[in-house]
């Protein structure tokens, strides 16, 4: 990334800095240190153009959750969306969990009229499913925790200055739901921007505030 890019997209994030130091926690970023565990990510890429889905009982939990259209064939149609991998794809959240039980259901962009991808993800309590979170973003990897419920990797959209940027942010599973932990990069349509130890408290919660004002979390 060039020197001018650097000082457009960081100007948002750092004319703070110099206030930092006293002020108290935002107690809807996040309720633990936001450094996220270490570990290796999977990286995850979803093109929807598959022509089955990975597990036969996706199909299955799709239905469950009535978020499509099972007698629908039409697959141009994104208004009342078939049930097919090309609008939906199903992960498991857990590495020790049968997938009915704990999984996340990305939904491709346009689907019912919404522009961006959204990931949604689910637990079975009491035999029926509850909806746990909700991102407009895309899942873009995740990594193995002690806890068996995977860190995700989740990507967000902003419009910085008239440019389109991205958020690379972890989430970790606190025992019932999705939180927000810290953001790890900054990207452009054609760079890409680590963010420093140094920042990345002050940045994530910036970034984080960005997530909520553009009513990002469902």
């Amino acid at each position: 990334m060039n020197r001018t890019k650097t000082i457009i997209i960081f100007t948002a994030f750092t004319s703070f800095f110099l206030l930092l130091g006293c002020g108290e926690e935002e107690e809807s970023w996040s309720n633990n240190e936001p450094t996220a565990p270490s570990g290796k990510v999977q990286e995850i890429e979803t093109l929807f153009d598959e022509g089955g889905f990975k597990e036969a009982g996706d199909v299955e939990l799709l239905k469950e959750l009535r978020i499509c259209d099972e007698f629908q064939k039409d697959t141009t149609d994104y208004y009342r969306p078939a049930c097919s991998p090309r609008f939906f794809r199903v992960f498991a959240l857990s590495d020790n969990k049968p997938t009915k039980d704990a999984f996340m259901v990305l939904v491709k962009s346009k689907v019912g009229g919404v522009k961006l991808r959204r990931i949604l993800m689910f637990v079975r309590e009491n035999g029926k499913l509850v909806k746990v979170n909700g991102y407009v973003a895309n899942l873009v990897g995740i990594r193995k925790t002690s806890s068996h419920f995977y860190d995700l990797v989740l990507r967000f959209n902003d419009n910085i200055e008239g440019e389109i940027v991205f958020y690379n942010c972890i989430f970790s599973w606190d025992g019932m739901k999705y939180v927000f932990k810290c953001a790890e990069t900054i990207d452009g349509e054609t760079w890409r921007q680590r963010i420093l130890p140094q920042y990345k408290d002050s940045v994530s919660k910036e970034i984080y505030k960005s997530i909520e004002k553009n009513k990002m979390i469902l």
